[in-house]
């Protein structure tokens, strides 16, 4: 991730404007509720929205700032401020095509400022879903169609593997983006993989085979910005978006998911997937000439790294309803886990569990509370590499091994449109036990980050 630039002061001060001019007496007289009880901070957009409604039109706008701070530990203690803008439009088709269940959607991203991650923490996860190299950049845009009673769904177009595969829905409350995009993934795929904040183009089938049995499929562009097979990087990768490359190798995902019962508890889902790349990965410890790496540290080049073509994830997953109460009340568990060959890829085993309080107390439905832990182990082959350079260099530099992350978060619906959720995390060995940049000897401190996530609709 990259240091970007303090743009969080501009976007309290444009929140705060756009707060106060929806609460003066003009901007909205014709609308029939208070500004506290309407689902958009800006009611129905003066007759704009059921407007474009009439014509199977759906905007969208929805900012999500999280302002934090590093109490303790880190590379530096500090604070930061990130937050994301989505634009968003939804079509449906069917009225101007004949085909039913068509539909077309359309978003763009407006990141501002910077989180702690890459400018202080240096951990393997993002410490917010909201981080991300700043700047404007197209999101979303793809065709979706639903057959009669949804038993298949297929998309076309440009979209991410974040938001239709691996998918935990207890665990969406939290605000690492480890529990939505495995580490496992955004760290080892090239480009990151297809997700936010740079997503691919792609199709993808889904098919409800029984009512408690879907399976689903999809490819996608290899290196979602742009990579080629062979050869140099380019001068500059995709900024914007707006690229759909299609000469990249190819990416294939499949999952199956089972919905169940459990006698005395309530729901479950169980999942289990996989997917390939087809581009080659850079080896973590052998050289093209088929010396180890570790000798560059006394000083004999040994060549750049081999290339082993092909890397895989697979992954699996269960959520379980412990107890069920009045209305939406109910506690769910959940568990992942997550593999990669160690050879090509820094992390090589993921796992996670949590627990999730939804209606976390009577009258207040819609807020819940989370705890999770995730940890991530660094590849066998990475802590070799470091093994072999201390034992020829005589460096002394610490051995990595895994990064766990522990989280603890509240979310309160404020009113209809306003969400805020407090979050404290605490980040065991950053980076898998990366070195402390003021004694290289020492691994980098253990981490306390305090956050707090807002949700705006307007």
């Amino acid at each position: 991730m990259k240091n970007h630039r303090r743009s969080g002061g501009r976007t309290v001060l444009c929140l705060a404007a756009l707060v106060v001019s929806s609460m003066t007496p003009t901007a909205y007289a014709n609308q029939p509720t208070s500004i506290w009880s309407r689902h958009h901070l800006f009611g129905d957009w003066a007759g704009v929205r059921p407007f474009l409604a009439g014509y199977g039109i759906k905007l969208g706008a929805v900012e999500q700032p999280v302002p934090s701070v590093v109490l303790g530990g880190g590379a530096r203690q500090g604070r930061a401020f990130a937050a994301l803008l989505t634009l968003s439009a939804r079509v449906g088709l069917a009225r101007y095509t004949g085909i039913p269940g068509l539909s077309g959607y359309l978003s763009a991203w407006v990141v501002q400022g910077h989180g702690p991650t890459a400018y202080y923490v240096h951990s393997l996860s993002g410490l917010s879903y909201e981080e991300a190299p700043d700047g404007a950049r197209l999101g979303d845009a793809y065709l979706s169609w639903r057959s009669s009673g949804d038993t298949i769904h297929i998309k076309l177009g440009k979209f991410g593997i974040d938001e239709n595969f691996d998918q935990n829905p207890a665990a969406s409350v939290l605000v690492n983006s480890n529990f939505t995009y495995r580490n496992i993934m955004a760290n080892n795929l090239p480009g990151g993989g297809p997700a936010y904040s740079y997503e691919g183009p792609g199709a993808m089938i889904a098919v409800q085979v029984t009512r408690q049995l879907r399976l689903r499929g999809g490819l996608f562009s290899g290196d979602p910005l742009g990579q080629p097979l062979e050869g140099p990087l380019p001068p500059a990768r995709d900024s914007n978006g707006l690229i759909f490359p299609l000469d990249t190798g190819a990416l294939m995902i499949g999952e199956a998911d089972y919905a169940y019962r459990l006698p005395g508890f309530g729901k479950g889902k169980v999942l289990a997937g996989g997917l390939y790349d087809t581009l080659s990965r850079p080896d973590l410890l052998y050289s093209v000439t088929g010396q180890s790496l570790a000798l560059n540290a006394i000083g004999t080049n040994v060549g750049s790294p081999r290339a082993d073509r092909g890397d895989y994830v697979i992954y699996a997953g269960d959520t379980q309803t412990l107890w069920h109460g009045c209305g939406s009340r109910r506690l769910r568990v959940f568990s992942r886990i997550a593999y990669a060959p160690p050879s090509h890829n820094l992390i090589s085993l993921d796992v996670q569990g949590g627990i999730v309080l939804n209606g976390t107390f009577p009258g207040r439905p819609h807020d819940s509370a989370a705890f999770a832990i995730s940890y991530d182990r660094i590849s066998a082959r990475k802590i070799s590499l470091v093994r072999s350079e201390n034992a020829l260099g005589n460096l002394g530099k610490p051995i990595p091994s895994a990064e766990t992350d522990f989280e603890l978060d509240y979310t309160a619906l404020i009113t209809p449109w306003l969400t805020a959720t407090p979050d404290l995390q605490y980040i065991m060995h950053p980076g898998g036990g990366i070195p402390d940049q003021e004694d290289r000897m020492k691994v980098e401190p253990n981490a306390v980050v305090a956050q707090a996530e807002f949700t705006i609709v307007f």
